[in-house]
């Protein structure tokens, strides 16, 4: 859709005229605040994004999506997978400026298995040998982990788990200096390259650059987020100059078209999908779920709707996350549609519900599939509910249908299986799939390190639950960003926590 000429030309009367530039700050927006700064309780892509700002974890994902060193100089796997060796960087300060330690490391990840700390996010380490007894309080120490001298920590695991140095890079596994974790809530604690100045609620949070950093540090001296809800004010302050870097709404893509602002597009790790409850009649029978996938028309939403800013699903896993492409599974075909119904015994009289969750600005996509599948005999009534009521209703199974997206923790196709389709988490979280032989494909997709084997069970296990089509899959969304002309050095990722604005510069255009 396009945005009326007259709502830009009013919004740039209220900013006023171009503001002075200021070339040692990087200016960019949320859309709304975060929860803290506190890694414990980093559940959400925006705070996860901050986390990674201010602090820093044994390892982390570069703008390509490799896990490379952070903390640690090296580490290695013994030949079980069982047991981790990393040596660690003797030259990192905290932003107090004390050293940070191994026993820093130890205690940050106790910290987020202590049930006093009541985080959300101890799935992360809970594989830790021993870190059973210590959340129950069996135990007053983590037995699988040990210091082995000034540098070098070991972690050992209960069993093999290969995405296991990957959670280590996620914004739980940051590094707190222990000292200073009073305040976390409101003050982080970290050895980040970016260090808190001031952080207004609602408002803004500013950073300046942390020039001891034991790495490069940031090129531009500080950094500037703005808190701005409404989209309108994000663009109108992004071509008034206050903004150097702007999140294009898939709305505005057309929009943006005209202007010759530096773009750069980013595919994402993410699935749009509607689930079917798979436990129960009608969406218990394979030949239904299936016609509902090959009732909808994506290519056009995609096209008319969404401003070619997705690709189409084939299955769960994004295309960046599998080695190798295969055939497209369900292209648009009301008859096949038509046909699988009649077989299952549904001719023009099945009639179901869709939940939403309330405010979705993806309504008019939505009214979309609702059409589709009114063609093919398929009567869909949108249900629409808030986050929480709705969010509790797929985790207790009511709906029959249900639409949400599902982005990855981590850049691995093990992160678009096992928490979505493996049956101990599917039966009793999502839409209730199971099938026996996919969990056992999961399984060893998580003990076996990387490899051709299996990049082959990813892709393997990817077809299959395509086959069984537990889900409607839409597609895969792309974030498109612009920037002014005096930026020079965004290279955003696609994995969320990698971007830390490290190598940007701001001067004048040449």
């Amino acid at each position: 859709m396009f945005r009326p000429i007259r709502i830009l030309i009013l919004s740039l009367l209220f900013l006023g005229c171009v503001k002075e530039i200021d070339y040692k700050t990087l200016t960019t927006a949320f859309s709304t605040d975060i929860r803290g700064f506190d890694p414990a309780f980093a559940t959400d892509i925006r705070t996860g994004k901050i986390i990674s700002l201010v602090y820093d974890n044994l390892v982390r994902f570069d703008n390509e999506m490799n896990l490379v060193p952070a903390l640690t100089q090296r580490w290695s796997v013994d030949l079980s997978g069982r047991q981790y060796t990393f040596i660690i960087r003797n030259n990192v300060h905290f932003h107090d400026g004390s050293l940070l330690t191994v026993f820093d490391i130890a205690k940050s990840f106790q910290r987020i298995l202590d049930p006093n700390t009541a985080s959300t996010q101890t799935w992360l380490l809970d594989r830790i040998t021993g870190a059973k007894d210590f959340m129950t309080g069996k135990e007053d120490s983590l037995k699988g982990l040990i210091i082995s001298n000034d540098s070098t920590i070991v972690i050992k695991l209960d069993k093999p788990f290969a995405p296991f140095i990957q959670y280590l890079a996620m914004p739980a596994a940051a590094i707190i200096n222990i000292k200073e974790n009073e305040s976390l809530t409101q003050t982080p604690s970290g050895s980040g390259p970016w260090k808190l100045e001031r952080w207004e609620r609602d408002g803004e949070i500013i950073f300046s650059r942390n020039e001891k950093y034991w790495d490069n540090h940031p090129k531009t001296e500080r950094m500037r987020i703005r808190i701005l809800s409404e989209v309108m004010t994000q663009s109108a302050e992004f071509e008034a100059g206050s903004l150097d870097i702007l999140e294009v709404p898939q709305g505005e893509m057309e929009y943006w078209k005209q202007y010759s602002y530096n773009q750069l597009d980013v595919d994402e790790l993410n699935i749009w999908y509607i689930g079917m409850n798979c436990s129960r009649p009608p969406f218990n029978d394979m030949r239904l779920r299936r016609a509902m996938n090959y009732a909808i028309d994506r290519e056009k939403i995609i096209h008319i709707l969404l401003n070619n800013s997705a690709t189409l699903a084939n299955g769960p896993l994004p295309p960046q996350l599998l080695h190798e492409a295969g055939e497209m599974h369900y292209e648009y075909n009301p008859n096949r549609a038509i046909q699988l119904l009649k077989e299952a015994g549904f001719d023009n009289d099945l009639h179901t519900e869709l939940y939403v969750a309330g405010g979705s600005g993806m309504f008019h996509v939505l009214e979309a599939l609702q059409s589709d599948w009114e063609k093919v005999g398929i009567t869909v009534d949108i249900k629409r509910s808030d986050w929480n009521v709705f969010k509790t209703s797929v985790r207790e199974g009511k709906p029959d249908l249900y639409y949400l997206d599902w982005f990855a923790d981590y850049p691995d196709g093990e992160n678009f299986l096992y928490p979505l389709f493996h049956s101990k988490e599917s039966m009793t979280k999502r839409n209730r799939f199971s099938d026996p032989e996919i969990d056992v494909i999961i399984e060893k997709i998580q003990q076996l390190t990387n490899s051709v084997e299996r990049q082959q069970l990813i892709a393997t296990a990817n077809m299959m639950v395509a086959d069984a089509a537990p889900w409607v899959f839409l597609w895969h969304s792309k974030t498109t960003y612009l920037t002014r002309e005096w930026i020079s050095g965004f290279q955003p990722s696609s994995i969320f926590n990698a971007n830390r604005y490290m190598n940007i510069t701001k001067d004048l255009p040449r």
